[in-house]
């Protein structure tokens, strides 16, 4: 099982793109095993991250959700290094991780110096924070994706809107997260003003209750 764990959600820019490998190795270096998963439009990175390391590692287990893939794959060259796995998978190796860290469309969990081990374990408290209004319907599906491959698994999850991310609790495409709230399979925030007509039960929290949920969290994934 891997001990760390990162999670790619977005294809990083070019002025960040030298850092995050940087910091990316180092962390890797620091562990016995890892796992590097890429998902949603963090596919589109494969090749970018793999730039300069060696074609062998066995430390490292690359990995891109299959379905992600699958949606992608008229316009996505994967370099050979990586293979396609599941969502399952994925939260299957987070229950073990010492450490994880994730780059999300809505921000950045990890490759900073002051990351700390997490030191626990995703079924003792996993937030999946959304800080991002969807560009698209991919975008919108493969959120909503992450937070059921939780609740298929049964794991202590919950999700937290923010933002730019309130905009995926607006609209026809809000309909589908009743999946997970008809049947309270995730506890549901949203810290600020939802918009008016919303179908979706989310519990509104301030600024305050949002650092606690932080706080409260074993494991933190930015979406």
């Amino acid at each position: 099982m891997s001990d760390y764990i990162v999670l790619i959600r977005r294809r990083p820019s070019p002025e960040v793109f030298a850092g995050l490998v940087s910091d990316l190795r180092e962390a890797v270096q620091a562990h016995e095993s890892s796992m590097v998963f890429l998902h949603g439009d963090g596919i589109d990175a494969s090749r970018d991250v793999m730039s300069g390391w060696p074609e062998e590692n066995p430390a490292v287990d690359w990995c891109v959700c299959r379905t992600s893939l699958e949606r992608r794959a008229a316009s996505t060259a994967l370099a050979s290094t990586f293979r396609a796995a599941t969502l399952v998978t994925f939260y299957h190796a987070l229950s073990s991780a010492r450490r994880v860290d994730s780059m999300g469309l809505g921000g950045d969990y990890c490759f900073r110096p002051d990351s700390a081990d997490r030191g626990g374990t995703a079924s003792a408290g996993l937030l999946l924070e959304v800080g991002y209004a969807p560009a698209d319907p991919k975008q919108r599906r493969e959120a909503l994706e992450m937070a059921l491959g939780a609740a298929a698994l049964e794991l202590d999850a919950s999700v937290l809107f923010h933002g730019d991310g309130l905009a995926h609790l607006a609209g026809e495409g809000a309909r589908a997260w009743a999946q997970v709230t008809d049947f309270g399979l995730l506890g549901m925030y949203a810290e600020g003003a939802v918009r008016p007509g919303t179908e979706i039960d989310v519990q509104a929290v301030d600024a305050p209750q949002a650092a606690d949920l932080r706080a409260g969290a074993a494991t933190i994934l930015i979406l």
